[in-house]
């Protein structure tokens, strides 16, 4: 295996592969827009966290558009949603102010978001489709949220550790899940420590079992930081060298998972569909449309993206 020092000489490789993980509408323009406000607000006194209750509340907003059919209103909110919630993430690194209990208030700022929307969207169809039964309505939204929901955490996490692992050699899902560990065994964890260890937890088991086992097998261990920054490093040698290619294709795969890249294609077709609706699609109901097509996407985007991160991983832990 080639030495630590010469994977290190890649930063081209790492910054490339880093962009790569980003969703594709965040890397063409919204980032863009976010780092341009990111400039403005850093000698400004507002933190990343009031920038996330503030695409929670706006996000909210969105949900409450469709459910009064301003549909294109409500493309615009989201759109606004989704900028702040790429500024928060900005605005943490520039003012220094990243943490696992930030991560988690932002998880849960998406999870209302998300939720709301959902809700929405479902009361607006049992609404318009009164001679259907409201508990299928609901059982197919429920249905849906739940594919794009596991979709989701799955993508925060691994972008987070393959991001991490390619430029920093270091596993922050990891460190985040040891901070969550560590404030609840010491007594010092509140409800956001409970739920970000339980909901890493449960996303790095459906990840690779092999990992999650790993994970506690030296969750208690006194050498547990030296064993995983060396882990880190070996799979950062092996990403850049023997592991190259299942590497590049998990990192691919990941970049269209999440509930970010299916909320995008809901409101794609909201917003096609609510200005082409009475000339081209008179008969079509545009909240049915966009939830059928986002839950599509959605369930094909889980399984690819799964198979890839399962076979990169699986792969590492073999050597």
């Amino acid at each position: 295996m080639a030495n630590i020092s010469q994977v290190r000489q890649t930063p081209a490789l790492s910054l490339k592969l880093t962009q790569s993980l980003i969703d594709p509408l965040n890397r063409v323009y919204r980032l863009r827009v976010a780092a341009y406000l990111c400039k403005k607000l850093v000698t400004v006194p507002v933190t990343a966290n009031e920038i996330t209750v503030a695409h929670t509340l706006v996000g909210v907003s969105a949900a409450f558009m469709i459910y009064h059919e301003q549909y294109l209103l409500a493309v615009l909110a989201y759109e606004v949603r989704t900028i702040l919630d790429c500024l928060d993430g900005l605005l943490a690194r520039a003012k220094n102010q990243t943490s696992a209990m930030g991560r988690t208030l932002d998880t849960i700022g998406d999870a209302i978001t998300f939720n709301s929307l959902m809700l929405a969207g479902a009361l607006r169809l049992i609404q318009d489709y009164r001679n259907y039964n409201a508990a299928l309505i609901t059982l197919g939204v429920f249905i849906f949220a739940f594919v794009t929901a596991n979709s989701g955490t799955v993508y925060q996490l691994m972008k987070r550790k393959l991001g991490s692992i390619i430029c920093k050699e270091v596993d922050l899902v990891e460190l985040g899940w040891r901070e969550h560990y560590m404030n609840l065994k010491n007594g010092q964890g509140g409800l956001i420590d409970r739920f970000g260890f339980w909901l890493d937890s449960v996303t790095i088991r459906i990840v690779s079992v092999e990992w999650y086992a790993k994970v506690l097998k030296r969750k208690d261990s006194s050498d547990w930081e030296a064993k995983a920054v060396n882990e880190a490093a070996l799979m950062n040698e092996l990403a850049c060298i023997t592991r190259k290619g299942e590497f590049r294709q998990a990192v691919k795969a990941t970049a269209y998972v999440g509930d970010g890249n299916i909320l995008s294609v809901l409101s794609i077709c909201l917003l096609l569909l609510s200005v082409f609706h009475n000339d081209f699609f008179p008969f079509v109901h545009p909240v049915l449309v966009a939830f059928s097509a986002a839950f599509f996407y959605a369930l094909l985007s889980l399984i690819i993206g799964l198979y890839y991160l399962q076979r990169f991983l699986h792969g590492v832990h073999k050597e």
